[in-house]
C-alpha cells in the first residue's frame, strides 16, 4: 500500500533541501514514518513463527525510492514510482504517479512532472492527494514565471488537510503574492501559516524572518491608514511595523520612539519575540558615531562635481540626526585624484585625531591608501581595489562598480530561466569591464553567451553591430549568393537568428534610446532586453523608445514612495544643477555616512541593512555589496519588478536522461 505523500513529508530534513537564504521554495525530504513501522513488523519475529516473512516486492521498491529521495536522487526515485504506477490501479496508481511527479519536480525536470500529472485521475482524489497535485501544479507554473496561473491552483480548502500541507500551501501562496506585488496578501498568508507550526520555536522564528524579508524587499507601497478592514490585528501590526522599519536607515534618530509606540499598541504581537528587539538594537548602533570623522574627496580638479555630490549626500544624512549638538565633528580633506594626494590627506586626518575616515573616491587614490599597509584609523573607501592588490586590515570598500550590476543581470536572467543570449556592448573600458563581469557570472551559473558585438558610443546608426549580432548579415549574404546562382533578384526578408532568449545591452541612456528601436526594426521586437542602471537617467522625461528594457538600479532612483524617495526629491531640489548625472553619487555619500557607526570600531556588520544604494552586505574581505532593485520601462517610465531574491527557482525543461 502507498500512503499519501503528505504523511511522508516533514518528519526528517536533509541539508540539500533546507530552506535556501533567498526565501525560495522550502523542500523537505520524503520520509514515510509509516513505512518504517511496517518494515519493523515485516522483519520482526511473529508470535508462534520460527521463520521471518520475506519483504514483499512492492514494499522493497517503495523503500528503495524513499532511500533515493533521502540521498537527493530524485530522478531515480521518480522512475521507480513510475514503474510501480504502470502495474497499479485506481487510487494506488494515482499515489504512485503523484509521488513520481513530485520527484521529477524536485529533480527540476518540469516536462516529466507535467506528463505524469496528466495521467492522474483527479476526480477520485482524496483531499490530501488533491492538495499535493494542486501544489505541484502551482510550483510548476510559478517556476515558469506564471504567478497568476499558480495562484489559481492554490484556492483549495485547507480545513481537511494535515498541518504540514497547510504550511506548504500558505508558504507558496505567500511567495506567489509577493511576485504579484501583493504584500498585504503575502503577509496575511504567512501570518496564517504560523497557526499550523505548533510549538516549533525554530520554525516560528523562521516564519517571522520570512514575513520580515517580504516587507523589506517588496516595493509595493503600504499605507497603514488604508489597509483593508478585514485583515487581522496581527497582520495589521506586521504591516505597520514594516512601514516603520523602512525609515530605520534613513531616519534612525526617530525609530526608537516609534518602535516604543508600536509596542504599546501591540503588546501581544509575535514580532515582539524577536523582530522588535533586533530593531531596537540596530537603532542604537545606527546613531552611535565616533567623535571625529574625516572625509577625503577630490574637491578640486576634474572630479570636483562628483566629489560635491558625494559630500552633499553625506551631509544630507548628517543633518538628519536630530541632536546635532552631540553630532560628530566632520572635517573635509582635498585628495586630488592621485595616490600621493590621498596618502597625504590620510596622514593629516590621523594627525588631527580622526576616529574614522570616509573616502577617498577615485580608484587610484584608494589604491594609494591600501599601499600604506598599516592603517591606524579605519577607512571606508568609496571605490574598490583591483582584485590583485592586497587589502590591509581596517580598509572597507564601498562603491558603485558597474561589474556588480552586470553580475546581477546574469543572476536575474538565469533565475528567469533565460540561459542563451547575446550581448551588445559599448566600445571602451566601461563596456569591456561590464562584459567581462557579466559573461563570467553567466557562465558560472550555467548560461551560454552565444555571441557578442561592440558598437561605437554616441553614434546614431547602430545597424552594422546589430545585424552582425543577430546574424542578419549572414542571412543577407546567403540571399546574395542564391540570387547570383539564379541570375535574378529575389523577394527576400532577412531572418535573424532564432536561438537567443535575450539581449544584454551595455549602454547609456542616450545610446539605449536609439538602439532599442533599431533592435525592433531588425526583427528583435520579441526578444527581451536586459541592461544595467546606465540606461536610466533620473530626471529625464519619459521616453517610450526605452520600453521593454529591464534593468537593475538602486532604491534612491527607483522607489517612488517612502523615505528614500522623499530624500532623493529633497536633494534634487537643493542641488538641481549638479544632481543631473550625479544623482547616484548623492546616495553613495548618504549611505557612506550611515555606515560609519557600523564600521568605525573595525568589526563591520554581519546582517544586511537596507540602504539608499541597495540592500547592503559585507564579506569577510571588508567589501560591501549591494543587492539592487529591478524595473522595466513601460510608457517610458520605470516600473518596479519582483526583487531577484524573491523570484521562484527555475526548473529545467529537458527531461533527465536515465540514470
Amino acid at each position: 500500500m502507498v500512503f499519501p505523500r503528505a504523511a511522508r513529508k516533514g518528519m526528517i530534513t536533509h541539508p540539500i533541501l533546507q530552506r535556501n537564504p533567498k526565501f525560495m521554495q522550502g523542500k523537505t525530504v520524503l520520509i514515510l514514518l509509516r513505512y518504517l513501522c511496517l518494515l519493523m513488523m515485516l522483519v520482526g519475529v511473529l508470535d508462534g513463527c520460527a521463520i521471518s516473512p520475506a519483504v514483499p516486492p512492492l514494499q522493497s521498491q517503495t523503500t528503495q525510492a524513499l532511500q533515493l529521495e533521502q540521498q537527493g536522487k530524485f530522478a531515480a526515485a521518480a522512475q521507480i514510482y513510475t514503474t510501480l504506477a504502470n502495474t497499479a490501479q485506481g487510487q494506488q496508481r494515482n499515489e504512485y504517479l503523484v509521488s513520481a511527479a513530485e520527484d521529477w519536480w524536485q529533480a527540476r525536470q518540469s516536462q516529466n512532472a507535467w506528463k505524469l500529472l496528466a495521467q492522474v485521475q483527479e476526480k477520485i482524489l482524496y483531499p490530501s492527494l488533491n492538495a499535493r497535485v494542486e501544489l505541484l501544479k502551482a510550483n510548476l507554473d510559478f517556476a515558469a514565471q506564471q504567478p497568476q496561473a499558480a495562484l489559481k491552483h492554490l484556492n483549495f480548502p485547507l480545513a481537511a488537510l494535515p498541518d504540514e500541507l497547510k504550511t506548504r500551501t500558505l508558504l507558496l501562496r505567500a511567495q506567489v503574492h509577493v511576485a504579484m506585488n501583493d504584500t498585504v496578501a503575502a503577509v496575511a498568508d504567512l501570518s496564517e501559516r504560523e497557526a499550523y507550526l505548533g510549538n516549533n520555536s525554530a520554525a516560528i522564528q523562521d516564519n517571522h524572518q520570512k514575513i520580515w524579508e517580504v516587507m523589506n524587499q517588496s516595493h509595493a507601497a503600504i499605507n497603514p491608514q488604508t489597509l483593508p478592514k478585514a485583515i487581522s490585528p496581527t497582520v495589521r501590526g506586521w504591516l505597520q511595523l514594516g512601514n516603520l522599519a523602512r525609515n530605520l536607515w534613513q531616519q534612525p534618530q526617530k525609530m526608537l520612539q516609534q518602535l516604543q509606540a508600536w509596542q504599546a499598541n501591540n503588546p501581544d504581537h509575535p514580532a515582539n519575540q524577536d523582530i522588535v528587539p533586533d530593531l531596537i538594537a540596530k537603532q542604537k548602533v545606527f546613531v552611535t558615531y565616533p567623535a571625529r570623522v574625516a572625509v577625503l574627496l577630490p574637491l578640486s580638479g576634474a572630479y570636483q562635481s562628483a566629489a560635491d555630490a558625494v559630500r552633499d549626500g553625506l551631509f544630507t544624512a548628517y543633518f538628519q540626526l536630530s541632536n546635532t549638538d552631540s553630532a560628530p565633528d566632520v572635517r573635509l580633506y582635498d585628495t586630488g585624484a592621485t595616490a600621493m594626494g590621498a596618502q597625504a590627506a590620510y596622514r593629516q586626518a590621523v594627525a588631527a585625531g580622526a576616529d574614522m575616515v570616509v573616502g577617498p573616491l577615485i580608484k587610484d587614490a584608494v589604491s594609494g591608501i591600501a599601499a600604506l599597509g598599516s592603517l591606524p584609523v579605519p577607512v571606508l573607501a568609496l571605490n574598490s581595489l583591483d582584485p590583485s592588490q592586497p587589502t590591509p586590515p581596517g580598509l572597507f570598500q564601498f562603491g558603485l562598480p558597474p561589474e556588480d550590476e552586470a553580475t546581477q543581470v546574469a543572476e536575474r536572467l538565469v533565475a528567469e530561466g533565460l540561459t542563451r543570449g547575446v550581448a551588445l556592448i559599448a566600445q571602451g573600458d566601461w563596456g569591456s569591464r561590464v562584459l567581462k563581469a557579466f559573461s563570467a557570472r553567466f557562465a558560472q551559473l550555467g548560461g551560454t553567451l552565444l555571441g557578442t558585438q561592440s558598437y561605437p558610443p554616441n553614434a546614431s546608426d547602430f545597424s552594422v553591430s546589430i545585424t552582425r549580432l543577430l546574424n542578419l548579415d549572414q542571412s543577407q549574404f546567403r540571399e546574395d549568393q542564391l540570387a547570383g546562382l539564379l541570375g535574378t533578384r529575389l523577394q527576400f526578408e532577412p531572418r535573424r537568428r532564432q536561438d537567443i532568449q535575450f539581449i544584454f545591452l551595455a549602454a547609456n541612456t542616450v545610446d539605449a534610446k536609439l538602439i532599442r528601436p533599431q533592435l525592433q526594426f531588425y526583427h528583435a521586437i520579441d526578444v527581451p532586453v536586459y541592461a544595467t542602471s546606465q540606461v536610466y537617467q533620473p530626471g529625464d522625461p519619459a521616453d517610450p523608445d526605452l520600453d521593454g528594457i529591464s534593468f537593475d538600479d538602486m532604491p534612491w532612483t527607483l522607489e517612488t514612495s517612502g523615505a528614500a524617495a522623499d530624500t532623493s526629491k529633497t536633494v534634487a531640489s537643493l542641488w538641481p544643477n549638479n544632481v543631473l548625472g550625479n544623482s547616484r553619487l548623492y546616495a553613495l555619500g548618504f549611505d557612506a555616512w550611515r555606515l560609519v557607526p557600523l564600521l568605525y570600531k573595525g568589526s563591520g556588520f554581519s546582517i544586511p541593512v537596507q540602504g539608499m544604494t541597495g540592500l547592503l552586505t559585507m564579506d569577510n574581505a571588508g567589501r560591501i555589496h549591494r543587492q539592487l532593485d529591478w524595473a522595466s520601462f513601460e510608457n517610458g517610465v520605470p516600473v518596479m519588478l519582483t526583487p531577484l531574491s524573491l523570484l521562484p527557482t527555475p526548473v529545467a525543461t529537458i527531461p533527465n536522461p536515465s540514470p
